[in-house]
């Protein structure tokens, strides 16, 4: 049973390392912007698709490929930012709106463009296994877990340390406050979008190879990372990261217990519980006037 729990906890630490990123990205926007984007899922998506095509067709290079597909992602949100959501900043039901949109919209130009089937990216680093006493893992798990744990490190790092941290964090608290002492709320926008839609790049790239890249394979990655900010509280990012890593390590550890098909309904039951118990979630801040 000790080592049945140990394999679901690396289980569990890999897939919550996933949906902390997509969790990450999408509370840096979110927080910053006040944009709600269901897109991001689709984005975390094509990020699996561009590194499998820069790895394939072109860099013969997994770091390399991972690199590109942030680059392209961030410009990706870059023209979100300023083409959709900008324009929808004050507006929670035109935003849910638009990115519902958007995920048709991109989903569809996937599927023209790689077509229905799914891509399988072959690194070296899925062929490697890590034993752990008598179990055995890909090294590509705990590539996952070790790049999440720098991102997340780094970006604590650049929000606490750095003067655009510390203008994306002002930004966050009070846009108008920030413009006061000389802050571009706008430029400000623009990174966290920036950084969001690279962090999902980064989460599809790192996942692609280890399972299959297909045009719905964000969709999981977004509902647990929603879920993971509401755990965690609306706009916290320690909520974020705490919030997507106990998702993963309960939704894997309950498959000990209960039936596989059953993992998502102790997640989401641990979701309405928090929302019953604590409806401004974990780390969140309760509002003047909220119920």
């Amino acid at each position: 049973m000790a080592q049945a729990l140990l394999e679901q906890i690396i289980n569990g630490t890999m897939m919550g390392s996933i949906y902390m990123l997509v969790a990450l990205g999408m509370v840096l926007i979110y927080g910053v912007m006040h944009v709600l984007n269901f897109a991001h899922g689709v984005l975390f998506m094509v990020g699996g698709y561009v590194c499998h095509f820069f790895f394939t067709q072109v860099l013969d290079s997994y770091l390399l490929a991972i690199l590109g597909s942030m680059a392209v992602l961030s410009v990706i949100g870059l023209a979100l930012e300023r083409g959709v959501f900008r324009r929808l900043r004050d507006n929670l039901r035109m935003q849910v709106i638009a990115s519902l949109g958007l995920i048709l919209v991109i989903q569809n130009g996937v599927i023209a463009i790689w077509g229905p089937n799914a891509l399988q990216m072959r690194i070296t680093t899925t062929d490697i296994r890590v034993p752990i006493g008598e179990l055995s893992f890909t090294l590509q798990h705990f590539l996952i877990i070790g790049t999440v744990g720098v991102t997340v490190t780094a970006i604590w790092l650049f929000l606490t340390r750095t003067r655009i941290g510390t203008a994306l964090r002002a930004t966050s608290q009070n846009a108008e406050a920030a413009q006061v002492v000389g802050i571009d709320a706008n430029r400000m926008y623009v990174a966290s979008f920036l950084i969001g839609c690279a962090l999902a790049a980064l989460g599809g790239a790192l996942l692609g190879p280890l399972f299959l890249i297909f045009p719905t394979m964000g969709d999981l990655p977004l509902l647990k990372g929603l879920a993971a900010i509401i755990i965690g509280g609306m706009g916290s990012i320690p909520g974020a990261i705490i919030g997507g890593l106990g998702i993963g390590i309960v939704e894997a550890v309950s498959t000990l217990y209960i039936p596989t098909d059953f993992r998502d309904t102790v997640v989401f039951a641990a979701l309405i519980a928090v929302l019953l118990l604590r409806p401004q979630g974990l780390f969140g801040v309760r509002v003047r006037g909220e119920a």
